[in-house]
């Protein structure tokens, strides 16, 4: 398994589309999947933020995982954001998911990035172990959701 930067790969743009759609579309209901190719397709910029990395095995992608300006609509000027954070399930519990964490947060180090928010409605105690600290609880999109910080 190997983690690159998805400028190295862009023909898997519209495969992470499509899991982005179709694991966070209920949490961004004016969005298409062409939307979050587009998104996808800003982190081709030579820039730190945004930037995505994808975990390929055998030249295959099976994660990813994206650092983004914003990536909720909330009134405090949060950010960046670590998002786009997918592991397909037959490739869950591998440790794949914690090397494209290890990855954005080296990213984040590399390009001066005093800290990272997230957001998840969900496994909440996995980014604990993980360093990060809620910061809020809220509604969002009819779910509640933790807003995460991890300085770094």
């Amino acid at each position: 398994m190997e983690i690159v930067d998805l400028r190295a790969v862009p023909e898997c743009i519209d495969v992470l589309a499509f899991w982005h759609y179709q694991e966070w579309s209920s949490l961004y209901p004016e969005e298409t999947e062409q939307d979050f190719a587009a998104e996808l397709r800003n982190c081709l910029q030579q820039a730190a933020v945004p930037t995505t990395f994808i975990a390929l095995e055998h030249g295959e992608p099976v994660g990813s995982i994206s650092l983004l300006a914003r990536d909720m609509e909330i009134d405090e000027p949060w950010g960046p954001w670590l998002a786009n954070f997918y592991v397909r399930p037959e490739f869950r519990s591998g440790g794949i998911g914690r090397k494209l964490i290890e990855t954005l947060l080296a990213h984040g180090r590399a390009n001066a990035i005093a800290g990272l928010y997230l957001f998840k409605p969900h496994t909440k105690a996995y980014y604990e172990r993980l360093g990060w600290q809620t910061v809020r609880t809220t509604e969002y999109q009819g779910e509640t959701v933790d807003i995460m910080y991890r300085a770094l």
